[in-house]
């Protein structure tokens, strides 16, 4: 792949209060234009704009990359151990379905070389192409949506930034192991998609219960592949650049405390950042807590190895077996003793090839099945492969 014919550079330059360049992310940065015959290597953090908002009720979330890079391009840049690659942004097409086409295509392609990108949005149904790109290397896609509601349409085969997730659900089915829906607001949301994704054994945790339980959304999280972040999960105060705003949602700190949480995670390939309109946006106020968000997962990628994954540290792992309520079934929690964090084994059975899963989870899980109980993410990862 010729990324050159794929993007155009970014003329985004440092906010005027940033950091100078040798301290700053933009000084550890390389692009397509200032690095001769730039490769992808394996571990590079690779980022990139896309405009795409035709499919939606939000023009103003066209021009939002660049205005979250003058302020992302004066941050600190001296945790940043990881080449970062700024692409630009994408070329739109003629029609939104070869745009799609183009993200699908990128996200595979830096996937097969062993990067993670960081797509700053544009509106966020771009959220399907980025499944689709990383369905080619994630055989069991675990994806989380950091929204105010569920995006979901009428079952009447419409697409678009707030009903993507039934083609998701549909015709990506066969790839797609866990969608959660993550500070969703009750009031906002049509019980029958609860109903839905409830069937589908999905994970849903609204506003109140992701504030109240970060641990429990550090375990979601860090088994993530995707993660999609749509700005107006963040509260009208903090964040007012969005098209509907909302007294209601996440506070900043909490935001990028989420952002982190996906940055440490060892399986995240893409983080997407989408929704954030320019035209309400007056004093930068939204895109300069973009910046901060994307800050925030690239300090936490740049963690990554202080947190290794389930596969990655033999000899610091611990195992656990405890009875279990269900018949012929015995539970099996790991622990990596270095880092606390803990995962449990699925059984193997003839939707995972007859081969165990390692699922990410919280201590609250290994208590509560040694207490003789079945813990609920236990239980939903189960009827997903059973």
């Amino acid at each position: 792949m010729n990324l050159a014919d794929y993007f155009n550079a970014s003329k985004a330059t440092p906010a005027t209060h940033g950091l100078p360049k040798s301290a700053s992310v933009l000084g550890k940065l390389q692009t397509l234009t200032t690095t001769p015959n730039l490769s992808i290597e394996s571990g590079s953090l690779v980022m990139f704009g896309v405009g795409e908002t035709r499919n939606s009720n939000n023009p103003g979330a066209e021009h939002g990359a660049d205005h979250i890079r003058p302020y992302l391009f004066g941050l600190s840049g001296a945790k940043i151990k990881h080449p970062i690659i700024d692409l630009g942004n994408l070329k739109l097409t003629d029609k939104t379905a070869n745009t799609y086409m183009a993200v699908r295509d990128v996200v595979e392609f830096t996937q097969s070389k062993g990067a993670t990108c960081i797509i700053l949005g544009g509106t966020q149904e771009l959220t399907w192409p980025i499944f689709l790109g990383t369905s080619q290397h994630v055989s069991r896609v675990n994806l989380s949506i950091i929204d105010y509601t569920i995006d979901m349409g009428m079952a009447d085969g419409d697409f678009s930034s707030t009903c993507y997730i039934d083609k998701i659900i549909g015709d990506g089915k066969n790839s797609l192991f866990n969608l959660s829906i993550l500070g969703y607001q009750g009031y906002l949301v049509d019980s029958k998609h609860i109903d839905k994704l409830t069937a589908h054994s999905f994970e849903l945790s609204r506003l109140g219960f992701v504030r109240g339980s970060m641990s429990e959304i550090d375990a979601t999280l860090r088994d993530s592949h995707i993660v999609s972040l749509d700005m107006a999960s963040i509260k009208h105060s903090d964040s007012p650049g969005v098209v509907y705003p909302s007294p209601n949602g996440f506070y900043s700190e909490e935001i990028c405390q989420l952002a982190r949480y996906s940055g440490v995670g060892s399986n995240t390939k893409v983080f997407g950042l989408f929704e954030l309109n320019t035209q309400n946006d007056s004093l930068g106020l939204s895109a300069s807590l973009a910046a901060h968000i994307i800050w925030h997962f690239i300090d936490g990628f740049n963690a990554r190895n202080r947190f290794p994954s389930v596969n990655e540290s033999q000899q610091s792992l611990k195992r656990f077996y405890v009875k279990s309520p269900i018949p012929n079934i015995e539970l099996v929690f790991v622990q990596n003793t270095q880092t606390g964090l803990w995962w449990f084994e699925l059984p193997p059975t003839v939707k995972t090839n007859h081969e165990p899963i390692a699922v990410a989870c919280s201590y609250n899980d290994y208590a509560k099945a040694s207490k003789g109980d079945v813990p609920d993410r236990w239980l939903r990862a189960w009827k997903r492969i059973s």
